[in-house]
């Protein structure tokens, strides 16, 4: 059944999607792409998607909704929400040293803090990115066993804090610790815990390489231009940093979770909301990095996003949660560039979306009128004025400042103050003893009003 919004009310919309499909098309044929599956998702429901090309070349088996994926590093999201469901349980704080839940954890810079569970989230622990072998070429990954072992005599790099460094490592780390925490192994914990209450029964954290539905991983073109399958193969010790397995339509649910403004099955309203704040803002202040996830701007909007790279799959896992919106790219080729693919999606869809639900123009109170007018006080003058719908409030000192918006309560003459950087407190117009305003009160300051 397609999305309401889909129905033909809104036909730029529609003409957008067409476009995006049009262009996925083109762009796969120049770029000689084996295959690709693309979600876009609005207020948690599937709004459209399409698969393109082949899972498997050999066999020429289409690319659907439901072909599964090595998503890689969108993996590191599933361990960062399993650790903020443990703090939503009070069984870890994030600023719990490493070592007080690994007892054999005891690497430590010198003269620096101890690394945290922050610091392992946000990829400033200074530990060394990836194994101590060569793993993303040998296409073999240590056990846990040899990993701790391994870990054990290597060194931080520099001390927490000092910079953003990526480290598939530091999340292998959160993996022990959700299994010394909680008593299960980290593929049961996420299954019980994560997949299971969202319903999302084809996603595999533990991958099968016989499975039918899964994707052929294949190279980077040769010197001939020409792509060979890569071998399938865990990540062991290193599995709670790349080694889920999932669909489109599985990550359509995990989209609505992270969309979620409230409390859901898996997090309080809370704790999802501190996954997607920027914790580590990046040097050049183009970005950051929340927890587990990533976050930029692409034009005026704020995305919290994860890719993923394993040899024969790059994919990219993005949500827009101010608009309710998500691009979900899966792709089976090394040199796939999936972030193009989500940021046209962005593009060309994502203002259609915004037109086609924007709220029509509330009818304003009409008792809203003896308040409008010029208000003074020795740190500036304000002018009260009825706009879009809403009562406003304008710096008359500085008129390209945003206007404060003044929400209505059930109170007379009270208000919500909603403008940037400041909390829900309240503004309250006092009337004299015929009716007429004369004073507005902000917070707790006064402001006359002027005849």
């Amino acid at each position: 059944m397609p999305h309401h919004l889909l129905d033909g009310d809104h036909p730029d919309l529609n003409s957008a999607i067409d476009l995006l499909d049009d262009w996925l098309v083109h762009t796969m044929h120049l770029n000689h792409q084996p295959g690709l599956a693309l979600g876009i998702v609005q207020d948690g429901d599937l709004l459209w998607g399409k698969g393109y090309g082949y899972a498997d070349l050999a066999t020429e088996q289409s690319v659907t909704l439901d072909t599964r994926f090595r998503i890689a590093s969108i993996t590191k999201t599933f361990t960062a929400t399993a650790i903020m469901q443990l703090r939503d349980g009070g069984h870890l704080g994030l600023d719990d040293p490493v070592s007080q839940h690994l007892e054999w954890f005891s690497l430590h810079y010198d003269s620096a803090p101890k690394i945290t569970i922050r610091n392992l989230l946000t990829h400033t622990s200074g530990l060394p990115r990836d194994s101590h072998k060569p793993m993303w070429t040998a296409y073999e990954a240590p056990s846990w066993e040899d990993f701790k072992e391994a870990t054990q005599k290597r060194q931080p790099t520099r001390p927490p804090y000092d910079k953003f460094a990526y480290s598939n490592l530091g999340y292998s780390l959160l993996g022990g610790i959700i299994e010394a925490v909680s008593g299960q192994s980290w593929a049961d914990y996420v299954q019980q815990n994560i997949l299971d209450p969202l319903g999302m029964t084809e996603t595999r954290p533990v991958p099968e390489e016989d499975d039918p539905l899964l994707a052929k991983g294949y190279s980077r073109f040769d010197e001939g231009y020409q792509r060979k399958q890569l071998p399938f193969f865990l990540m062991n010790g290193f599995e709670a940093s790349a080694n889920f397995a999932s669909t489109v339509n599985d990550l359509v649910k995990y989209a609505k979770f992270h969309l979620s403004k409230g409390q859901t099955p898996v997090l309080s309203g809370h704790s999802l909301r501190d996954m997607h704040r920027v914790h580590w803002l990046y040097q050049k202040w183009d970005g950051g990095y929340g927890l587990g996830l990533s976050l930029r701007r692409l034009n005026e909007w704020v995305l919290s996003s994860h890719g993923g790279g394993y040899p024969g799959y790059l994919t990219m896992f993005s949500v827009c949660r101010e608009h309710g919106f998500a691009v979900i790219v899966l792709t089976n080729a090394l040199n796939s560039n999936p972030i193009q693919y989500v940021d046209q999606a962005y593009k060309l869809v994502l203002p259609q979306v915004i037109e086609a639900t924007k709220p029509a123009t509330p009818e304003p109170d009409p008792a809203w009128q003896k308040y409008v007018g010029v208000y003074v006080q020795e740190w500036g003058v304000t002018k009260v004025v009825i706009r879009e719908g809403k009562l406003q409030v304008f710096s008359l000192d500085a008129i390209e400042v945003a206007p404060t918006i003044l929400q209505p309560t059930d109170e007379a003459h009270v208000f919500i103050i909603e403008e940037a950087g400041q909390s829900n407190e309240t503004a309250r117009f006092e009337l004299d003893d015929e009716g007429k305003v004369v004073k507005m009160w902000v917070r707790n300051e006064v402001t006359l009003r002027r005849e």
